[in-house]
């Protein structure tokens, strides 16, 4: 999966997906560097310093496995959060969802939701995928909801696997197949 002839762009309602520009790493950092998104979408032990973050990026520019992009609202610079497919398997045609709305102000507006569509769409038409799972915590629900409606399916749950507020909980697997999504799973 090379990095040659990949789509730079991905355009949907009022949501356009780019690749990542590196002057754009600082906003990524303050991101993953927040409490509340670490809270809700990490598996690492605590929010992530800058040079961490800008180095996760670097790597994926580079990676073979990894293919991601900068969530845009239509028409503006300025990101408002970050998507990709990771651990992306020619072998098996399948690959692992990630999405991160950096601002509380962004999240809950459907931009999330438009962007994983588009994902979908580029996962299933064009890069020929079978499978995209994902894992998200037990305890953020508006997700979960937004996953099922977008035509996810629950298949399991590591329980106990996450530490958060002092507490372990569980994380619940999902995944969209191919033929769902053909199939009007895209609502």
């Amino acid at each position: 999966m090379g990095r040659t002839g990949r789509t730079r762009e991905l355009i949907g309602e009022g949501v356009e997906l780019r690749r990542h520009r590196r002057e754009n790493y600082p906003l990524y950092a303050r991101w993953y560097g927040d409490e509340e998104v670490w809270r809700l979408t990490s598996w690492a032990s605590g929010p992530m310093r800058q040079s961490a973050v800008e180095r996760l990026f670097r790597d994926r520019e580079l990676s073979s496995i990894d293919d991601s992009f900068a969530i845009h609202r239509e028409g503006v610079e300025e990101p408002v959060g970050v998507i990709g497919l990771m651990n992306v398997s020619e072998a098996n045609s399948s690959a692992d969802l990630s999405i991160i709305v950096g601002s509380t102000d962004d999240r809950d507006q459907g931009v999330g939701t438009e962007a994983i569509r588009l994902l979908l769409g580029y996962a299933f038409e064009e890069l020929r995928l079978h499978r995209v799972g994902l894992s998200v915590f037990d305890f953020n629900e508006p997700a979960i909801s937004a996953y099922e409606k977008i035509g996810f399916s629950h298949e399991g749950r590591l329980r106990g696997a996450v530490r958060r507020d002092g507490s372990f909980h569980d994380a619940i697997l999902m995944s969209v197949l191919a033929e769902e999504w053909g199939a009007g799973g895209r609502p």
